[in-house]
């Protein structure tokens, strides 16, 4: 390593925008450019990178510039933040962000280090001021350990990382540059995306240097630097910037994909795996479990001569009917997604053809396909085998037919992109780069194609192509129904084709189901794609205890995947009934998320408009609350439920700290305006801004939830699989405030409202036709009054739902003291629950709606 900082610049006042400097001897170029209101493009291309500098072009956003010649300073003014660019001398250029309210700096690079590059490599760096105690860091993609990343170092790159430590191991699966940065003191956020897919180091206060002070820093093998400053002040805003870069999905997942996926490598690797996954169905309804998927795993692929697996071949010896199987799982209601690898091994039947053609990734020093070490046969046994180069034509291609004529033509219905990390040894090998991602602004690729080393490129480009391309298989193949992809490692852009992934091989044990929960959300907040979750129960090591299993399923089923998957030391299977003691504790569990759906698939919805995260940090809804800042081991589900998993060996109750609801922070400051939540399982209302200890029995079929005053749940009727009877029962549950005069009710009124969203489940109507229903159902309520009333709206109603009403019960302490009141209607239909609690029903043609008429 030689670290130069790039110095001497000269400010190009000509320019308008992009605002330029460029050094004296024109050869290290910097520019900012205005991208919205709330987002700024920086470009650090030193001599050592060959990026061509940005035209000239008309900014989107009105600024002021303020030259000072003799300090050498460029200060940049617009509405929603002033930043400063000191740029003379050898020392280079620094920016300070500054927040034109309070005059107060945000963030700020090092001077006098802030930009520099690697003389001996194509290396870049980018080092900022860092605010120990503080700062809070989040994001990345998806790491072990607490939410809150300060004082921690990560390398980003894909690895296989089976069994790891879910509190210290670095790197994972996934590669994400992005991560927001929380001031405690002020309570404002931003966030930094860094677009780049080669290899990268980013110490976020691990590293320590007296001379230079607290700082923070990127490094990324290969240049430009080129990154987004995505402004807040709130954590929506921030993200919301970020996600206007990295696009929405373009498609819904089907449906069904939110009921309990089953999975293991059990299954696939029995001498009779057909006859045993064929009696799949008839044990899940033995046991009155729900079910909706299948994860068939590698062992189809197991080639019955070598006892290697050839991705894209199928074993007849254990499946001899692969066609006949999938439409009998099918039949049952239980969809199957194929396990897929991208790479062949040398001894695979196509190996020769694809090296003809180069369609792996090259050594070009040998003129011959690049060779990795990839698993082979059973566990622990591997072979010489090249990754497929998804930015080649020829392996585009491949993959993509394979794709369509072994797994589609044989009924699958998912594909399940593993093993997908892209781990490289040699960052000599080259990429086609033939093919690009659709996702990607053009400028930031070279158009020229030509093939170039991967460590130059970096192997997230080859997981998002192999995403791209799975999915583009499945489309082409049937245009009318909805892709499901399911990804094991994933990039920035990657949910667009993606509609799952899932935090990998997790080791078997409390601490992992402890910090898989932050994990999850810092990947929510990196765009992982919307379907998060883990294997429940633990995929390595032993087998989970009873108690151990009957938490994961607790907690699993409150995430947007829910999928059991295990391989676990003593071969035994992972399953929902392996223990016949606590069955029907998890049959519960298993059954309540299928009456949840309707609220799943709203976030669902939600995140493929937004691409906002189903699951939240606690601080994405209660910023104003400080006390949320560092609270990772609770989260939001959608804006209504909080979950707090339980991941202690026999703990019989949890201790959560209830965030105080919206206000701003001066309000808090002043007068805290008093507000509870309400404890799902009881209906007890506890004040806001608080810490309450509930009683979570091990044998519940949900972990402690809490619903914020206002809150509104829809659930759906529960059926063994999606579609196995039309959901015509739809309920909301309704959490008003309190009565006025009762412990700590708000004054004044109070409005809330849900949104209901129907289609088909499965098709691409939605988005050819608009065909979808999508329905508003709100509650107003007034200060001293015992009345709750709600009405609907109908925003779209080009799909008849089966549903002809909404049933609106309120499930709190003062249910039976309530009377709802609907809008239009005054002879309610009404009936008691089993639990003597009032419910209602509001018609869905009280405004002579199509929806219930038909079409």
């Amino acid at each position: 390593m030689k670290q130069i900082v790039s110095g001497n610049f000269v400010y190009l006042a000509y320019m308008s925008h992009p605002i330029t400097f460029v050094s004296q001897d024109s050869k290290d170029v910097f520019q900012l450019e205005f991208v919205t209101r709330k987002l700024v493009h920086i470009l650090y291309s030193p001599k050592n990178c060959s990026a061509e500098r940005w035209a000239e072009k008309n900014s989107p956003i009105s600024f002021s510039i303020d030259h000072d010649k003799q300090m050498h300073q460029v200060l940049l003014r617009s509405p929603d933040f002033h930043v400063r660019v000191d740029y003379g001398g050898e020392r280079g250029v620094s920016l300070t962000w500054i927040d034109p309210w309070s005059s107060a700096i945000f963030a700020e690079d090092l001077r006098n280090r802030a930009y520099a590059y690697d003389a001996q490599s194509n290396g870049v760096y980018h080092y900022m001021r860092r605010k120990p105690g503080s700062e809070v860091y989040c994001g990345l993609g998806e790491r072990t350990g607490q939410l809150n990343l300060h004082g921690r170092r990560f390398h980003l790159e894909g690895f296989d990382a089976m069994g790891y430590d879910a509190e210290r191991t670095d790197p994972l699966y996934k590669f994400c540059p992005f991560y927001i940065t929380l001031s405690k003191e002020s309570g404002m956020a931003y966030g930094i995306f860094y677009q780049n897919l080669c290899r990268t180091i980013l110490d976020l206060g691990a590293e320590i240097d007296a001379l230079w002070g607290p700082y923070r820093y990127y490094h990324a093998l290969s240049g430009p630097l080129n990154y987004y400053m995505c402004l807040g002040p709130s954590v929506p805003v921030v993200f919301d910037g970020f996600a206007s870069l990295m696009g929405r999905p373009l498609s819904l997942p089907p449906r069904y994909s939110l009921g309990y996926l089953a999975s293991s490598m059990g299954y696939s690797e029995a001498s009779n795996a057909q006859e045993k996954l064929a009696g799949f169905p008839s044990v899940c309804r033995k046991n009155d479990i729900p079910c909706d998927g299948l994860h068939l795993s590698s062992g189809y692929t197991v080639s019955p001569l070598t006892g290697e697996r050839y991705v894209f071949t199928w074993n007849y010896e254990r499946f001899p009917d692969p066609r006949a199987l999938v439409e009998h799982l099918k039949a049952h209601g239980i969809h199957v997604f194929a396990n897929m690898k991208p790479w062949l091994l040398r001894t695979h039947p196509k190996y020769e053809y694809l090296k003809s053609k180069k369609g792996f990734m090259w050594d070009a020093d040998n003129d011959s396909p690049a060779i990795v070490m990839q698993w082979s046969s059973g566990a622990g046994t591997c072979a010489p085998a090249s990754y497929i180069d998804f930015t080649s034509n020829v392996g585009y291609n491949f993959w993509k037919n394979s794709v369509k004529e072994q797994l589609l033509e044989y009924g699958v219905e998912g594909c399940w992109n593993d093993n997908n990390e892209f781990t490289l040894t040699d960052d000599s090998c080259t990429f086609a780069m033939e093919i690009l991602p659709e996702s990607v602004a053009d400028r930031d690729w070279d158009p020229q194609r030509k093939a170039k080393p991967a460590g130059v490129v970096g192997g997230p480009i080859q997981t998002l192509l192999m995403a791209q391309c799975s999915f583009e298989a499945m489309q082409e193949w049937d245009p009318n129904l909805r892709p499901f992809v399911i990804t094991r490692s994933t990039s920035p852009w990657i949910h667009r084709f993606c509609a799952q992934t899932w935090s990998g091989d997790n080791f078997t044990d409390w601490k992992t189901l402890k910090f898989n929960i932050p994990m999850g959300l810092s990947a929510g907040l990196s765009i992982c794609p919307g379907g998060y979750g883990h294997d429940v129960g633990g995929f390595a090591g032993p087998k989970p205890s009873p108690e151990l299993l009957q938490r994961w399923v607790q907690a699993g089923i409150l995430n947007p995947r829910f999928c059991i998957h295990s391989w676990n030391d003593d071969n035994s299977v992972t399953e929902p009934w392996m223990y016949e003691t606590i069955v029907a504790n998890i049959r519960r569990s298993i059954q309540f998320r299928m009456s949840l759906i309707p609220f799943l698939y709203s976030l669902v919805v939600d995140f493929h408009r937004t691409a906002r995260p189903n699951m939240r940090p606690l601080f994405w809804s209660f910023q104003h609350d400080g006390n949320t800042f560092e609270q990772g081991f609770e989260y939001m589900l959608g804006d209504s439920l909080l979950v707090a998993p339980v991941f202690e060996e026999g703990a019989k109750s949890r201790t959560v700290y209830l965030p105080l609801l919206s206000v701003t922070r001066r309000e808090l400051q002043n007068a805290p305006r008093a507000s509870v939540w309400f404890h799902y399982q009881s209906g007890c209302s506890y004040a806001a801004g608080k810490e309450v200890t509930v009683e979570a029995p091990v044998d519940a079929f949900l972990p402690p939830v809490f619903i914020p005053q206002g809150g509104m749940i829809p659930l759906g009727r529960f059926m063994h699989h999606v579609g196995e009877v039309p959901d015509d029962c739809r309920i909301v549950l309704l959490f008003p405030p309190l009565i006025a005069g009762h412990g700590t009710g708000v004054s004044g009124s109070s409005r809330s409202e849900v949104t209901l969203y129907d289609d088909d489940g499965i098709s691409m109507k939605y988005h050819q036709e608009d065909e979808f229903s999508e329905i508003t159902v709100w509650m107003q309520t007034y200060s001293g009054s015992v009345d709750v009333k709600v009405g609907l709206k109908v925003i779209n109603d080009r799909y008849r739902p089966p549903y002809t009403k909404v049933w609106v019960m309120v499930a709190t302490e003062e249910s039976k003291q309530r009377n709802i009141v609907v809008d239009g209607v005054s002879v309610p239909e009404s009936q008691l629950d089993e639990q003597g609690r009032a419910m209602v029903a509001i018609p869905l043609a009280t405004r002579g709606s199509l929806l219930a008429k038909g079409r």
